[in-house]
């Protein structure tokens, strides 16, 4: 068997393949995209190595995530882990357990100056298929609904070019399909999007990822949860997806992501759909005694917002306890049905 090696790779082993990017300001180009695609396709893991001081794009963020990709980066002193900091002494340290005594990136601890919140966020909703379906309006539900701008631009690659057009992008995806090819979207405050759908045996499975800067990086507070609030309600209302969650994050100036120290990313609030809660079948009046619950929708077939804003206890502890008390072997079982209901 031959095997065809990735065209736009600087390096290809039996376990990667490698893309270098020599500039400030790394994009998800045309390059970058046939890398992760071709990469994945064959069973390699993708690597990405940057400058120390390059910056990576939010939608270029968004495709290494999809595809798995671990990022390093290289000065004069060394090769670093581009999250953690890390020295490595070579590429497979990337995926195996990190070794802490080992040196970071110069500077890599050093108080932030610029960095940004944005509430990030992925929402999965199952449609009919219809001829008035489309592809682009549970975007402009999330991203409006977070106090984002009007989405204006969109593309498959960066610098994305076209007017934003719903019809234009529901054509898109719905010639990739059985699984979507990948539409971004951003808009003029640097709000951005991906959207990808995939036919099932019911119709149409639509996840809408991405973030909305919300100014300088705070914790969680009251005014975060309450954006969380109204855009889980809003699109509840309008799409009923199966799930959705929102979380806060630390980017960079323009929504970017540099290597440099950031505080984790945190839950704010999540929703279970009216499928997810009848698979789940969980002790609503229990959950709302426990936790902050709102349940929404009809009382035969309602949907549980949850939100993770109490002050005592952690946000992740928050979710983890809320977690332990919907069961998890109650949550594997609604992820194995969903995964073959589509």
């Amino acid at each position: 068997m031959i095997e065809t090696v990735n065209p736009v790779a600087d390096e290809w082993t039996p376990e990667y393949a490698l893309y270098a990017a020599s500039g400030r300001s790394v994009l998800l180009t045309e390059a970058l995209s046939t890398f992760l695609t071709t990469t994945a396709e064959v069973g390699r893991r993708p690597v990405l190595l940057t400058r120390a001081d390059a910056r990576i794009s939010s939608l270029a963020t968004l495709a290494l995530g999809r595809f798995g990709a671990v990022w390093a980066v290289r000065d004069d002193s060394g090769v670093y882990d581009g999250l953690s900091g890390l020295a490595i002494s070579s590429f497979a340290d990337l995926w195996a357990p990190p070794q802490t005594d080992r040196g970071r990136l110069p500077g890599f601890g050093q108080p932030r100056t610029d960095s940004i919140a944005a509430l990030m966020f992925e929402v999965y909703a199952h449609h009919r298929v219809s001829d008035s379906l489309s592809m682009g309006a549970l975007a402009e539900q999330v991203v409006g609904s977070l106090g984002g701008g009007q989405l204006d631009i969109w593309g498959t690659v960066e610098p994305l070019t076209e007017h934003w057009n719903d019809a234009a992008l529901t054509e898109l995806i719905r010639r990739s399909m059985p699984d979507s090819d990948v539409a971004y979207g951003r808009t003029a405050d640097g709000s951005f999007v991906a959207i990808s759908a995939g036919r099932t045996r019911r119709g149409v499975h639509e996840l809408v990822k991405g973030g909305v800067p919300v100014g300088h990086y705070v914790p969680a507070k009251a005014e975060l949860i309450d954006r969380a609030t109204r855009m889980l309600s809003a699109v509840h209302g309008a799409f009923q997806p199966s799930v959705a969650f929102v979380s806060v994050a630390e980017l960079d100036a323009g929504a970017t992501q540099r290597a440099a120290a950031r505080r984790p990313e945190t839950p704010v609030a999540m929703l279970l759909g009216p499928a997810a809660v009848h698979d789940l079948a969980p002790d609503i009046d229990q959950l709302r005694q426990r936790h902050d619950v709102l349940v929404l929708g009809r009382k035969r077939t309602p949907s549980l917002l949850v939100r993770f804003g109490a002050p005592d206890a952690g946000m992740w502890a928050q979710m983890l306890a809320f977690a332990m008390d919907l069961g998890p072997e109650a949550i594997g079982r609604t992820m194995m049905l969903q995964e073959r209901n589509g």
